[in-house]
């Protein structure tokens, strides 16, 4: 029973260390896009609360780094990096 026991530890231990919460590019183009309800290329405060983009919303001032107004997918990947 304790052998068993460890097995899955070691499997579940495994599991939490090769999971990634990290977003690819892709991802952050693609929600960048769905985002952009005028399709100007970027996400305002008002899309980004429209779409429910609490990441967005909550680091909104530092994301938007050319203080235009909008979060750009360059923008967000720029900071992940």
């Amino acid at each position: 029973m304790k052998s068993i026991l460890k097995i899955i530890i070691s499997i579940a231990l495994c599991w939490l260390t090769t999971t990634s919460n990290a977003f690819t590019n892709d991802d952050i183009v693609n929600r960048v896009k769905e985002l952009d309800t005028n399709k100007d290329g970027g996400v305002s405060m008002t899309e980004a609360e429209a779409g429910n983009a609490l990441r967005i919303i909550h680091n909104f001032d530092k994301l938007d780094v050319n203080k235009d107004n909008k979060v750009t997918a360059e923008e967000i990947e720029a900071l992940n990096k």
